[in-house]
């Protein structure tokens, strides 16, 4: 089989570097650029499966030829109240100290859109991995927060750095709670590798 053209729709450098773990090495960065607007009628994971898409369907919108362009997006979750990326400190201690001592959802949906011959092949997946924070001082708070990393990661925190100090425990796909399932991913585009 022709190695087939790999897009990553994200410039995320965590879902850069788990694309790479699979073994990819030659793949292009296409950022969607398109508004991430929420449809509250959905359900929470068919929301962000959604989202993930449409930023899946901009990059291919945008290309052509055989290729797969993945794209995903990643959110927190607790009881039924959706948490993004923080738009200022502020708001990033504020999540935190509703998300501290608690148990929370990482959902991320993956969209994989294949060109192969003639045909488009749509794969979508939605992985929901539990996260248990510690709970935390208004201190460690400002101290995570101070380190730049809580501005860019949804629910202002993230499992795979300093942070991971405050968390007592992770049930389910670390990989994807990080940002991109990569055992799905595989499974997806394996035979094109």
């Amino acid at each position: 089989m022709n190695k087939m053209q790999i897009i990553l729709a994200s410039q995320s450098p965590r879902r850069k570097a788990l694309l790479e773990q699979l073994g990819v090495k030659k793949y292009q960065i296409i950022v969607s650029e398109i508004e991430e607007k929420m449809d509250m009628s959905l359900k929470i994971e068919d929301r962000i499966k959604k989202i993930a898409y449409e930023k899946a369907e901009a990059v291919w919108n945008k290309t052509n030829g055989e290729r797969i362009v993945i794209a995903a997006d990643t959110i927190v979750e607790k009881e039924n109240k959706v948490y993004g990326k923080p738009k200022d400190e502020k708001a990033a201690m504020r999540m935190l100290k509703e998300l501290k001592n608690t148990k929370v959802n990482v959902i991320t949906a993956m969209a994989v859109l294949i060109q192969e011959k003639e045909q488009k092949i749509e794969k979508m997946d939605c992985t929901t991995t539990e996260i248990y924070i510690k709970d935390m001082t208004e201190e460690e708070i400002e101290k995570w927060i101070a380190t730049g990393k809580a501005m860019d990661r949804a629910g202002a925190f993230s499992i795979q750095d300093e942070f991971m100090k405050h968390i007592e425990k992770i049930v389910g796909d670390f990989n994807s709670a990080v940002g991109l399932s990569t055992s799905k991913l595989y499974d997806r585009i394996k035979k094109y590798l």
